[in-house]
């Protein structure tokens, strides 16, 4: 997203920003940890051409239909303009995923982060978002009152707001929303405990959360060998638990028993797993995603597997990173032929 931002409860003119004062950024993370998906296009190359791009966009998402929304009063008049941004500034939800792609002009999605509290994202040409059904949130033009949306489906949408109150909170994707959002993560080796079992969703964390992790470990483990497993894989639908990467789904149960050949080499306390989801949208067709650029993942496909232990001198290295703190042993697409016993 261009910024976002956390805002008041209660607004006088829901057009204007609306921040806090002292202004309090919002993140890619928490939106994350709510459920939002976010995805940049180049401005330039988005458009409402159907076969130049919304054809091949919807393929390479996996979303089988669109329309689009151009909402300005020179084109639905000032008072069923008025009238529509009153109903789409109400709290709400809706029982399908909400995507949408700004085409042209802006606006703010405003949504509930995981502690109830506003979020105000300003999306502008190029922004891809993608609002869980059961989340509530609600939107609006800033003052230029114009905006042109591309919204697309994975199937035949049931688009009806459901107010903020009790029917929407009975409704089953209300509850499957929060049944996600506060249930524990789950892994190919079990219930993550930041402990023994990571699982961490955003690429751009990786560098910072893996180091403190791995300098942790090499202050635990000074006087006991260790070794991380990385397990590289195409993330879940939250509904189903299916991986959308078909050659993730029987890598799970391999990947499961080669844990515990590492957990028997090295005890249950020394052999540590993490777990990278890798989203479909943000990976395929762009060489620029994260783990693909990264010095040690260089990831080329899902799943991959990676096994690492410490680097020669690594408890010397107080102020490395944990690329220099750790080495790769084990690099593979194949987890059932990955040899783990033999790591020296």
């Amino acid at each position: 997203m261009s910024e976002c931002w956390y805002m008041p409860e209660e607004v006088a003119d829901r057009r204007d920003e609306n921040r806090l004062s002292p202004n309090v950024p919002g993140s890619y993370e928490v939106l994350g940890e709510a459920g939002i998906f976010y995805r940049h296009f180049d401005p330039k190359e988005v458009s409402d051409d159907i076969e130049g791009f919304i054809q091949p966009l919807l393929k390479k998402l996996n979303y089988h239909s669109y329309d689009v929304v151009d909402l300005s009063p020179a084109n639905l008049g000032e008072e069923k303009f008025e009238a529509l941004a009153e109903q789409h500034f109400t709290e709400h939800i809706h029982e399908d995923d909400e995507a949408r792609l700004i085409i042209a002009g802006q606006g703010y999605f405003d949504v509930r982060d995981a502690n109830n509290k506003w979020i105000r994202l300003l999306s502008k040409p190029g922004d891809c978002i993608v609002v869980p059904a059961g989340m509530y949130h609600r939107f609006t033009t800033d003052h230029g009152k114009y905006i042109k949306t591309l919204r697309i489906f994975k199937e035949a949408p049931r688009w009806i707001a459901l107010d903020r109150g009790p029917e929407a909170e009975e409704k089953p994707a209300r509850k499957e929303y929060l049944s996600r959002l506060y249930a524990p993560a789950e892994t190919a080796v079990g219930t993550a405990n930041d402990r023994t079992i990571f699982l961490l969703r955003y690429p751009l964390k990786l560098d910072a959360y893996l180091t403190t992790i791995t300098k942790q470990l090499l202050e635990q483990h000074s006087k006991q060998p260790f070794a991380l497993m990385i397990f590289l894989t195409g993330s879940t639908d939250p509904t189903t638990g299916v991986s959308w990467c078909p050659d993730c789904i029987p890598a799970k149960s391999q990947v499961a028993d080669r844990f515990a050949e590492l957990r028997g080499k090295y005890g249950e306390e020394h052999a540590i797993f993490l777990q990278l989801p890798v989203e479909r949208a943000s990976y395929l067709g762009n060489p620029e995603f994260p783990y693909r650029k990264h010095e040690i993942l260089q990831l080329a496909s899902v799943p991959t597997l990676l096994v690492l232990t410490p680097a020669k001198g690594a408890t010397e290295k107080s102020n490395g990173q944990w690329c220099d703190l750790l080495e790769v042993k084990v690099r593979t697409c194949d987890a059932g032929k990955a040899d783990l016993l033999n790591l020296e």
